[in-house]
């Protein structure tokens, strides 16, 4: 799991960039295992701005980040839209 801190930082850098789906995927999600990492998808954000967004992420967050581009579609972002938790959108 991530923190709550963590959770509102993402909202509102996403609500910045006019993000339209935000999805929290991989151990992130799991209740009892200590995420090393945070693992969002992203739906929305203009390709200029995918690596302010990503870098302001980076920097913000108490844990690297690792984004996936659900724009890009694939068997894995398919995955990750059955699977994944709405974290904003």
């Amino acid at each position: 799991m991530i923190s709550n801190e963590d959770k509102e930082k993402i909202r509102a850098i996403s609500k910045k960039y006019n993000v339209k789906k935000v999805l929290l995927f991989g151990s992130s999600i799991e209740p009892y295992t200590k995420a090393n990492d945070i693992d969002l998808a992203v739906e929305g954000v203009e390709p200029r701005n995918f690596y302010k967004y990503c870098g302001e992420l980076l920097f913000g967050l108490s844990k690297p980040v690792d984004v996936v581009d659900l724009s890009k579609k694939s068997r894995f972002t398919d995955f990750i839209t059955r699977k994944g938790v709405v974290l904003y959108g």
